[in-house]
C-alpha cells in the first residue's frame, strides 16, 4: 500500500495516543510501591499485574473501537474505476480504495498488515489482515477464497504463482472494504468525474426492491458465492441495472441446487 505524508486532525490525536488514564496511572504507581516492598507478596503483585494488564487491554480496545466509528464516518463512497471484460462488470481497484481511504484511516492512528494462513477449504486460499491502532489494540480478520486459476469459462489461465497472486490481491482488496465498510459507487465523488473523459460514465443501479430479492437468493447459495459476490459489488444494492438479469440468473441457478 502507498504511503501517503498528511496532517493529523488535532482531535483524532487526543484520542488515539497511547493508552494512559488517571486510573492507569494509578494503578501503576500502587504496583511500583508494591515492588519495592520485601515484605509485598509475591502472588498479589502478580494479581495485580493481571488486573492492569486486563485494564490497559480494554481501554486500548475502547479507543480502538471510538477510532474506527470517525474512521468510517469520513471514508465516503469508492468510485468502480476499473472494467472488467470478462464479467462485463465494474470494479473499485485496491490501488484507488487504497488512495481514497489511506489518508483517512491512517490520520485516524490504524495500519493494515496482511499475511496468509492455512484455509480449511480445499483449493482456497486464507488471506489474514492485521488492522492494528496506536493505543495497542488489533483486530484480526481474513477471508478463505478459491484460487483464481482460471476464466469466466473455466479453462485454465493462470501459472501456479499468478493465480495465487492474483487471489491475494482479490482479498486484500476485500478484506480492507469489509473492515472500514467502504461502500462503492458508480458515480465519481471527487469533483472531477464530469470533466475528465477518461472516466468511465456512471450507470444506475437496481431498485430496493430488486436487492431485496437478490439477497434472498444469496441467503440460499453456498458461504463461496456469497463470499465472492460480496468481494465483487460490496451489497446487492450496488449491482448495476444492466447486470441485474444475469446476476439475477446465476444466483437464482446456485440457489437452486443442493447444498451439503
Amino acid at each position: 500500500m502507498s504511503n501517503v505524508a498528511i496532517a493529523e486532525p488535532a482531535e483524532a490525536r487526543q484520542v488515539t495516543s497511547p493508552v494512559i488514564t488517571n486510573e492507569s496511572t494509578a494503578m501503576l504507581t500502587m504496583i511500583q510501591r508494591a515492588a519495592t516492598d520485601p515484605a509485598f507478596d509475591a502472588d498479589k503483585m502478580q494479581k495485580m499485574m493481571e488486573m492492569y494488564e486486563r485494564h490497559t487491554d480494554r481501554t486500548a480496545a475502547a479507543a480502538f473501537n471510538a477510532a474506527m466509528v470517525r474512521a468510517q464516518a469520513e471514508i465516503g463512497p469508492v468510485f468502480r474505476d476499473k472494467f472488467n471484460a470478462q464479467t462485463s462488470s465494474s470494479y473499485a481497484a485496491l490501488e484507488s480504495i487504497d488512495r481514497k481511504i489511506s489518508p483517512v484511516y491512517t490520520a485516524h492512528c490504524f495500519s493494515l498488515s496482511f499475511g496468509t494462513g492455512d484455509s480449511a477449504l480445499v483449493g482456497h486460499i486464507r488471506t489474514l489482515c492485521d488492522c492494528m491502532h496506536e493505543a495497542g489494540h488489533t483486530k484480526q480478520y481474513h477471508v478463505d477464497l478459491p484460487i483464481d486459476s482460471a476464466g469466466i469459462k473455466g479453462s485454465v489461465n493462470k501459472t501456479g504463482v499468478h493465480a495465487a497472486g492474483s487471489t491475494f490481491s482479490y482479498a486484500r482488496r476485500y478484506l480492507t472494504m469489509m473492515i472500514f465498510n467502504v461502500v462503492l459507487t458508480n458515480e465519481d465523488d471527487d469533483g472531477n468525474g464530469a470533466n475528465n473523459s477518461q472516466d468511465p460514465p456512471s450507470e444506475p443501479v437496481i431498485t430496493a426492491g430488486q436487492a431485496a430479492q437478490l439477497d434472498a437468493l444469496l441467503k440460499k447459495c453456498t458461504p463461496v458465492l456469497q463470499e465472492n459476490f460480496a468481494a465483487k459489488y460490496g451489497c446487492a444494492a450496488n449491482v448495476y441495472k444492466s447486470e441485474f438479469d444475469a446476476v439475477s440468473a446465476r444466483i437464482t441457478k446456485s440457489a437452486s441446487r443442493p447444498q451439503e
